[in-house]
């Protein structure tokens, strides 16, 4: 798994604007993170990947999308991984 996991993370990471990357588990454990993104917020991102699940029941869980004036933050959870990608203006 940890290859495959870092595999995407290299083909994320060269996306156009792209800043940083963090993957966590359902407890928010970081597995794997790239650029800018902090090993200690990983915690929150999966706790904010849970929240939104219970704010809308759906079959898939939610995107989240966070704006700000530093750049955005898109979250999103598969299977049992949460992933947050960093992005600069």
């Amino acid at each position: 798994m940890e290859k495959s996991l870092e595999k995407h993370l290299e083909e994320t990471f060269k996306i156009p604007g792209v800043s940083g990357i963090i993957c966590t588990d359902e407890q928010g454990l970081c597995l794997a993170s790239k650029g800018v993104s902090n090993s200690n917020c990983s915690g929150s991102i999966a706790s904010v990947a849970q929240q939104a699940e219970h704010l809308r029941k759906t079959s898939n869980s939610p995107s989240i999308y966070i704006e700000s004036e530093n750049g955005n933050l898109l979250i999103g959870r598969r299977e049992n991984i949460t992933m947050a990608i960093f992005k600069s203006d």
